[in-house]
């Protein structure tokens, strides 16, 4: 027995070492394999949060005086677009924005930076036609207190003689005047943004405006054209308030910019005005100096711009030719000057146009007043109008235009007639009869010293012309003789009475012993009779009147 259990224990020993070494080789096992097998565990990278920044800008709107916009702006993302409508007072219309180029009254703004906008409004023009036009006067300081007193008075007159009136095309209902002297710094700058110089009148296609630059000499010398220029100036403001073609500007193929008759014009009537309201002969201020023979020999070139005209003395010649050929077809000197200072730019010709209005106007081609031209000297005094004509009398004269014309009828009136009853009674009768109407002929009358009064015009024979050339008409025609000859009383008489004196005078004649006016006769007894200087014995022609 003991024995046994000695074996029991060396075996159950040997079991137990055993299940140990086994125990540590599972142990060392998986120490070896957790050494070449290490787990790491994952890392846990902490959660970043990006916060993304949206650019953004600032949009200004605001609405100028005459109107309102539909937002005044605010702060928006980059790229944001923004609808703004600018909407008009009454009385205003919406002409645009400052900030940017786009033009219709509701516009969208995309955001890409700062903006700043602002809606524009102009006042609606309230024109009425025919109303005169509203002079607004800006009167620098630098010009003298009695050039302003007489500047208002001329202004005065002008408006009450020559209204210039309110038309659609005049776009500005009021026009306004700057005056200055140039002794001064242009105080002034027009609506373009330009500084004021010269004397004109100038527009932009929105308004009209006058300036009036004067010379400090001119104040120093009295010179007549610190005045004259007023009245030119406004004459051109007359013919814009009569022709649209006229106010158009001057790449409008409808405008005009005829020299010598846009330019003849206004010289002739600033020279009237200050004639008439000073006794200042400025026809001799403007014509100094100027030479006349291209007037002559190429007055075509008048026509542009370019050719020069020195105080637009050639153009005013040219106008005072025009008058003097009017007159001798029958107008009246009050009805010629009418014509080309008003009832040609009613007419509104353009530069197409004009010579056909030129001839429907004044009943003479453009043509055949430049060959007329060829003709005349370029003694300009010959062709001064009378001291005695007037503005007012221009404007207002009704006269109807008579032209030189014989019309001869002549009819046959043969008939014959048969009546049946207890007897026949046929008659035969031939009735011719000839009548001849009365004419009306023109003659201009003009002296350069006192050998001989100068005629130009047309009697019952055709033309007259020359040094003391016969006169020939009938009874009942009208002979005007328009007489421009200072210093030489111009008389119709019965009898010669050795070219002097003024008795034996003819019954009957308007203005007898006129110097600058029309002298007018219609005849009623055939004969012969004179006209003569009351002065000068050389100076004496026939007028021989038949029956």
């Amino acid at each position: 027995m003991k024995i046994y259990r000695s074996l029991s224990l060396i075996f159950l020993s040997l079991i137990i070492l055993t299940c140990s070494k086994e125990s540590d080789v599972a142990s060392n096992a998986y120490a070896s394999s957790a050494s070449q097998n290490t787990y790491t565990p994952p890392t846990t990278t902490p959660t970043t949060t990006t916060t993304t920044t949206v650019t953004q800008f600032t949009l200004a709107v605001t609405a100028a005086e005459g109107g309102s916009v539909s937002s005044t702006g605010g702060t928006y993302d980059d790229g944001t677009s923004v609808s703004i409508t600018a909407t008009p007072n009454e009385g205003y219309e919406f002409i645009g924005w400052n900030g940017t180029d786009m033009s219709s009254s509701t516009i969208t703004i995309m955001l890409t930076a700062n903006t700043t906008i602002e809606a524009l409004f102009s006042q609606v023009s309230t024109i009425t036609v025919g109303e005169n036009i509203e002079f607004i006067y800006n009167l620098h300081e630098s010009l003298p207190s009695e050039y302003i007193t007489e500047f208002n008075t001329i202004m005065d007159n002008l408006i009450a003689t020559f209204p210039a009136t309110q038309q659609t095309w005049l776009l500005n209902p009021n026009l306004n005047i700057y005056a200055w002297n140039n002794s001064t710094s242009s105080p002034y700058t027009d609506p373009n943004g330009n500084s004021m110089q010269g004397a004109s009148i100038s527009g932009n296609g929105e308004s009209f405006w006058m300036i009036l630059e004067i010379p400090n000499a001119e104040f120093t010398n009295n010179s007549m054209h610190r005045y004259s220029v007023i009245a030119h100036e406004y004459f051109h403001v007359y013919q814009l308030s009569l022709s649209e073609n006229f106010a158009a500007p001057s790449n409008d193929p409808n405008g005009f910019d005829i020299l010598w008759l846009a330019e003849g014009t206004a010289v002739n009537f600033e020279s009237l005005y200050i004639q008439q309201y000073y006794d200042y002969n400025y026809y001799n201020d403007f014509t100094s100096g100027a030479d006349f023979t291209q007037v002559t020999t190429n007055p075509a070139s008048y026509e542009s711009y370019d050719v020069g005209d020195m105080n637009y003395s050639g153009s005013g010649f040219m106008i005072l030719a025009l008058v003097s050929e009017l007159q001798k077809i029958g107008f009246s000197e009050e009805k010629a000057f009418q014509s080309v200072f008003k009832t040609f730019w009613e007419s509104n010709p353009n530069s197409t146009n004009w010579k056909t209005k030129f001839e429907e106007v004044f009943t003479i081609s453009v043509d055949n007043f430049y060959l007329m031209l060829e003709s005349y000297s370029t003694d300009v005094s010959l062709l001064f109008p009378s001291s005695s004509i007037t503005i007012q009398n221009i404007i207002n004269d009704n006269s109807s235009i008579s032209t030189s014309t014989t019309d001869t009828t002549t009819s046959t009136d043969t008939s014959t007639s048969t009546d049946t009853s207890t007897s026949t009674d046929t008659s035969t009768s031939t009735d011719t009869s000839t009548s001849t109407a009365a004419s009306t002929y023109s003659i201009s009358v003009s002296a350069q010293g006192s050998a001989n009064y100068i005629l130009t015009g047309d009697d019952a024979n055709g033309s007259v012309t020359g040094n003391d050339p016969s006169v020939s008409l009938k009874v009942g025609d009208t002979l005007n003789f328009n007489v421009n000859a200072s210093g030489h009383p111009f008389y119709l008489i019965k009898t010669s009475n050795g070219g002097v004196g003024s008795s034996n005078l003819i019954e009957g004649v308007s203005n007898n012993g006129a110097e600058s006016a029309t002298v007018s006769w219609t005849p009623t007894e055939a004969g012969t009779y004179y006209y003569i200087c009351e002065y000068h014995s050389s100076m004496l022609g026939t007028i021989t009147v038949t029956e």
